[in-house]
């Protein structure tokens, strides 16, 4: 009996739990979890077998193209080598995009994940998420006072990784509550349904107790998905209702969460202090000014852009010209960070990696994996996931964990 596939299942939990824990077990997950993939080890009677060929891999392609096309993204990285310039600059930007090759190649070599399996992994992250908020509920009503007036200033809430990652978890967590209770999903008791109801609501209330802008409008994003591809098989009732809510539900909070009221107000003064030129040390300016560098930076380098070894350097050049500012933001864009650093080449290459799986017929079934995938890049528009160990492998593990189970699904239902 191997027990590569049951350890590879409790590395991703450990990896899921991580998330909200320890940047350093994810990492130690990432590794054990590849290694494992690729090793077979076998019981009664004890056998090792090394499954990391050519031939496998070649194998493993033409099978899971939609997996290993996320390996180009450190591919890219990989490449720029060539035009570098500044090796120790290229490798502290690249070393990071290893993950990029590993883990796709760890769920590559896997059987697809069975139901049991994924949500083994996913409940683990939404009742770790459940546990965390509590706490963070907790830091908030103890100096109530204290970080309502911090919020009013463009503070966040105490989170256990940083507020933005932490609320597109939240946000997340919301929708795949919400769709395993719509679906009827359990690991093992029926009741299991409400419960997943039940936790949905009260993350779509604590998106509104943490305040931060995009976790917020992804996770409305992920509503007007979700009604969306479920239009056909929700009752009437039940998407007025959503729809309802997702409309009223902004102006009730705005009254009753002084969290919330603060954020928005915050954000209208922010913007205000923009218009009048006065917005420098405001975070949407800081933003907005991170946007127009890297643009800028990168119109000076459009088809390769400045590569890995002048990116840093590049910026720390303009923000010193232009903003009379030592220090440097990198643009607050996923997409713009790719275009500075890669041009429009790496840029190309980027959109493929997120378009490639889509055009997958399974891929959008069953409807969560896809709405939890497109509020990741949407997320991308307003931040840098892919350039922090939380938000990549946030991406990485819910996308590729997704793909193994709908792989297996699609497998089961042509075998049916």
């Amino acid at each position: 009996m191997s027990i590569r596939q049951p350890i590879a299942v409790f590395l991703c939990i450990a990896m899921a739990i991580a998330l909200l824990w320890s940047v350093a077990l994810l990492s130690i997950s990432a590794v054990a979890l590849v290694f494992f993939a690729v090793t077979d080890i076998q019981i009664e009677p004890l056998k090792i077998k090394w499954l990391l060929t050519p031939k496998a891999i070649r194998s493993s392609i033409r099978e899971k193209p939609y997996l290993w096309s996320f390996t180009l993204f450190f591919l890219l990285y990989l490449g720029s080598v060539m035009y570098a310039g500044n090796i120790s600059e290229w490798w502290s930007l690249t070393h990071m995009k290893i993950v990029f090759l590993i883990i796709p190649m760890a769920f590559a070599f896997l059987k697809p994940f069975s139901r049991k399996e994924y949500m083994l992994v996913v409940v683990s992250m939404i009742l770790m998420t459940f546990w965390s908020s509590i706490w963070v509920q907790v830091a908030y009503f103890q100096n109530y006072y204290l970080f309502n007036t911090s919020l009013g200033f463009g503070g966040s809430l105490p989170t256990p990784t940083g507020h933005i990652r932490y609320s597109v978890i939240i946000a997340i967590c919301m929708i795949l509550s919400i769709s395993f209770a719509l679906e009827k999903m359990s690991i093992k008791y029926a009741w299991e349904r409400w419960v997943y109801g039940l936790l949905g609501l009260y993350f779509f209330y604590f998106l509104h107790i943490l305040s931060v802008r995009t976790g917020i409008a992804v996770g409305y994003a992920g509503l007007l998905l979700l009604v969306f591809f479920y239009l056909k098989r929700m009752k009437v009732w039940l998407r007025a209702g959503i729809v309802l809510m997702i409309i009223l539900f902004p102006f009730i909070a705005y009254h009753t969460i002084p969290t919330f009221n603060q954020k928005i107000n915050y954000s209208l003064y922010d913007l205000k202090q923009f218009n009048l030129g006065d917005g420098e040390n405001y975070s949407d300016a800081e933003r907005w000014q991170s946007w127009r560098a890297g643009i800028e930076v990168g119109n000076q380098h459009p088809f390769f852009g400045t590569g890995t070894g002048h990116f840093r350097s590049a910026l720390k050049d303009y923000y010193k010209t232009n903003f009379n500012r030592d220090s440097f933001e990198r643009p607050h864009n996923q997409f713009i960070n790719v275009f500075t650093l890669f041009g429009l080449f790496g840029l190309t290459i980027f959109i493929f990696i997120l378009i490639y799986p889509m055009t997958f017929k399974m891929f959008w079934s069953p409807p969560w994996i896809p709405i939890i995938f497109i509020m990741q890049i949407l997320s991308m528009m307003v931040e840098h996931p892919l350039d922090v160990t939380v938000g990549t492998s946030l991406f990485l593990l819910i996308s590729l964990l997704g793909l193994s189970y709908q792989s297996g699904e699609s497998s089961e239902g042509r075998g049916a």
